[in-house]
């Protein structure tokens, strides 16, 4: 044999001939052996060298920026970790061999969903498997898999060639690759998810309707858990969304984990490694300020804990370049954990704050809105904070309702009021209602509630009452500014009549500038009121009929509305909290009870709605139409002002376009 080929020498020792060799060859072949050793030659074909060789180790970090191409992004092309640096402490630890689930809370921009991309890329490349990605709705899930999985395999060149020839192979449900399957499906189609076994299970937006249990079926999560049985010792689950409710399912599943990571950042001008919140972003005229003026201009910065050194977006990035995975609690960072303790479960914290893409006059300015709306304070602990509301509307006890009584008796309104507005729930044989004081910075204070029986009382209630005012010079007394009667429907005494021709009538009749016809929108909408113009109403026994000269009819967001009327019952005026709400010294039980009659439930889309728990609930409906008339959504350009100054003669003026002295 040639000498070349030495390095390539396989040894075989026999003691004699084996039985497969014949005497012939055994004596030709003794020549070349020594001492019983047979020398054979042999090499791999290249086909074969590329099946056999161990290929190197690589992070999955690392692994992205050599083979992952982004398509759908505002920064089209190859995959760098330096934009969004702190994504590559969340893709590296999904390879520890002993992590089994990973939850994600995050904010938008932050890069969360294309971080779970580069991990299944890298499995699909490295550690192949069956994987499974779950959306909340069927429409979503078809245009991942077609916009974002799909193109990201194909735009590859390490994942490219795993991609089969056959037409069929590819679909909006599933990707069949030459060596496993990707599945697509839906959280609320048990079929997308029944009957496969997964080793990598991908869970996005599990806040979202879709995810939660129903009265038939458990939740997707628990459907998808039970997938990952079959490889159960080398699963992974990815759990990942924007937090919406404490009681929502990414925020129950991160404080699961056996450990969460916040990112911490080192400050580029003395290098102090620090945890960013939001009290260190830093903006001139405090609760004041123009938030849309923050925005525009950008005129907030971040202030370093240790040397007050500010910093624009571009010292923010150098920061968060330089920054660290650090266990919560712990004080260590997140590699020194794993290598510690080997979690099977961890999760990840990802404020707005750190990303890129988001800059601190933005997050500024969502705080700034929310500050007086509770609906854009969701929006700015949701999206900025990745934080979750606390749904404090449903810890309204009885008790609780009443601790909001002060020392002022009924029937008295409270000094530096801007005006009344009053709220009826019409019923069969009678009227509940409330009349509120509302403050110049819609602050509230309940005057009287109570229960009539005639139209003459609710005109009299309307349009003569007057409420002497606390300290006010002998004879000083406020009538109501607006007035808005429910307008639902029902039974009516007579037979002729519904209840909803007697509001109208009497609106037309009577209102126009004081009394409204409001109802309960059946439809979604995105304001809490709009107002319509309407000239027909459905009568009783004579059908549709037409209302001379028309009205206008006031469609009230009960469940924005509710929403915003609890979040005033946990304001704080100690606190020197606006937006508060007061009950008079008088208010008994019987109020207490009826604002308590209703609870915020998920229905089976989950969708959470205000659902009745008791039997009367007037008197939160009549605090929902009273506070509607004084919200600045009321159609100035529909409703008409009227005189309500003083008995002194001082003339009216109106503030946030809905209270008028």
């Amino acid at each position: 044999m040639n000498q070349l080929f030495k390095d390539k020498l396989t040894m075989i020792k026999y003691p004699a001939r084996p039985e497969w060799c014949s005497f012939s060859l055994w004596n030709t072949l003794k020549n070349t052996m020594s001492k019983s050793v047979l020398s054979v030659y042999f090499d791999f074909s290249k086909a074969e060298k590329k099946i056999l060789r161990k290929r190197k180790k690589i992070k999955v970090s690392e692994w992205a920026e050599r083979h992952r191409v982004l398509t759908m992004s505002v920064l089209p092309g190859a995959w760098h970790n330096d934009v969004t640096p702190y994504l590559v402490g969340i893709m590296d630890a999904a390879d520890y061999s002993f992590v089994r689930e990973i939850t994600i809370c995050k904010t938008p921009q932050t890069g969360g969903s294309e971080a779970i991309h580069n991990i299944i890329g890298y499995f699909i490349d490295r550690a192949p498997g069956p994987v499974l990605y779950i959306y909340p709705d069927e429409k979503t899930s078809g245009e991942n898999s077609k916009d974002r999985v799909l193109p990201m395999i194909k735009a590859a060149r390490r994942l490219r060639p795993y991609l089969t020839k056959r037409d069929k192979d590819v679909s909006t449900n599933r990707i069949s690759l030459s060596h496993m399957k990707i599945y697509f499906g839906w959280a609320r189609s048990v079929a997308s998810i029944a009957n496969k076994p997964i080793r990598y299970a991908v869970a996005d937006e599990i806040d979202k309707p879709g995810f939660d249990p129903t009265k038939t079926e458990t939740g997707a999560l628990e459907l998808i858990d039970k997938r990952l049985i079959t490889f159960r010792t080398i699963s992974k689950f990815f759990k990942i969304s924007t937090p919406t409710l404490e009681s929502g399912n990414v925020w129950k599943e991160l404080k699961a984990m056996s450990i969460i990571f916040d990112f911490w950042v080192r400050c580029p001008l003395c290098d102090c490694l620090q945890l960013m919140v939001f009290d260190g972003i830093k903006w001139e005229g405090g609760s004041k300020a123009d938030p849309r003026e923050i925005k525009n201009k950008n005129l907030a910065w971040y202030e370093c804990e240790q040397c007050a050194g500010k910093w624009d977006e571009s010292l923010r990035d150098k920061a968060v370049k330089k920054g660290v995975w650090m266990a919560r609690g712990k004080k260590i960072s997140m590699a020194v954990y794993m290598r510690t303790y080997r979690p099977a479960t961890i999760g990840f914290h990802v404020p707005a704050w750190i990303s890129f893409f988001v800059s601190f006059g933005e997050v500024v300015s969502a705080f700034l809105l929310g500050l007086n709306n509770p609906i854009k304070l969701q929006d700015y602990l949701n999206s900025f904070a990745a934080l979750p509301w606390a749904d404090t509307s449903v810890l309204q006890d009885d008790q609780g309702i009443l601790d909001h009584k002060n020392d002022l008796p009924g029937g008295v309104v409270p000094k530096n009021a801007m005006g009344l507005t009053a709220g009826i729930d019409v019923q069969k044989h009678g009227f509940w209602f409330v009349v509120r004081a509302w403050f110049e910075d819609h602050s509230s204070h309940l005057v009287q509630y109570g229960y009539f029986t005639t139209w003459a009382d609710v005109d009299t209630l309307i349009f003569k009452t007057r409420y002497p005012i606390e300290g006010g010079a002998q004879g000083e007394t406020m009538g109501i500014f607006r007035a808005g009667i429910d307008s639902g429907g029902g039974v009516s005494e007579s037979d002729d009549w519904t209840r909803t021709e007697e509001v109208y009538t009497y609106v037309r009749r009577n209102g126009r500038s004081t009394a409204f016809a409001t109802k309960g929108a059946s439809t979604p909408m995105v304001t809490k009121i709009r107002a319509s113009a309407i000239d027909k109403m459905k009568g009783g026994k004579k059908g549709i009929r037409k209302i001379k000269g028309g009205l206008v009819l006031y469609f009230l967001n009960t469940h924005l509305l509710k929403n915003v009327f609890f979040w005033r019952m946990i304001r704080d005026p100690e606190k020197g909290e606006d937006q508060t709400i007061g009950l008079h010294a008088d208010t008994g039980m019987d109020y207490a009870q009826q604002i308590t009659a209703e609870k915020k439930e998920k229905n089976r889309a989950g969708v959470q709605k205000w659902v009745q728990i008791r039997r009367d609930n007037h008197l939160l409906d009549c605090e929902i139409i009273a506070m509607a008339c004084a919200d600045p959504e009321w159609s100035p350009s529909l409703s008409y002002a009227i005189d309500t100054k003083k008995s002194g003669g001082k003339k009216g003026r109106v503030i946030s376009k809905g209270i008028q002295r």
